[in-house]
């Protein structure tokens, strides 16, 4: 089958279309994280939770859902920037996901990192977010790659 070739302002179109639609998602993700983050709060605070093993875990899962509602809070911005301009090489987005890889990272480690304020040893249980971070910040390289592609493209016209 043979691949249909777009032209450059069907391309730019499509890709609008679809940051709107992956940025609306991430709008949604975001009222989740912090619909659960709300629901832990209101549950830590009730006098039924008393024992140190529902506390961690409370405060783990709060501290998780917290940095997922923040990372799909960038990554909405990120994409609703896109669907309007229709530039995703700029680099205010590479910005955006190497915060987004670091936030990952912190998500790594952070859970079993701070408990009830006290530090424990630290460690890493979470290495799908550890592999995710260090994704996303090498998706940071390639988009600052396009950016520097971008903007000497712009320049020769």
């Amino acid at each position: 089958m043979k691949e249909q070739i777009l032209t450059k302002p069907e391309v730019i179109d499509k890709l609008k279309k679809g940051s709107l639609w992956i940025g609306i998602v991430c709008v949604l993700a975001v009222l989740f994280n912090l619909a659960a983050c709300m629901i832990l709060f209101f549950r830590y605070r009730s006098p039924d939770v008393t024992d140190a093993v529902t506390q961690y875990t409370m405060i783990r899962e709060f501290v998780t859902y917290g940095l997922s509602a923040a990372i799909m809070l960038l990554a909405a911005m990120m994409f609703l920037h896109i669907a309007k301009d229709g530039m995703p090489f700029t680099v205010k987005r590479v910005r955006t996901v190497r915060i987004i890889g670091i936030l990952f990272l912190l998500n790594a480690v952070i859970p079993t990192v701070v408990i009830g304020g006290v530090i424990t040893p630290f460690s890493v249980t979470n290495y799908s977010s550890l592999i995710e971070g260090l994704l996303f910040l090498f998706i940071a390289h390639i988009i600052r790659y396009g950016a520097m592609l971008q903007q000497e493209s712009d320049e020769t016209l």
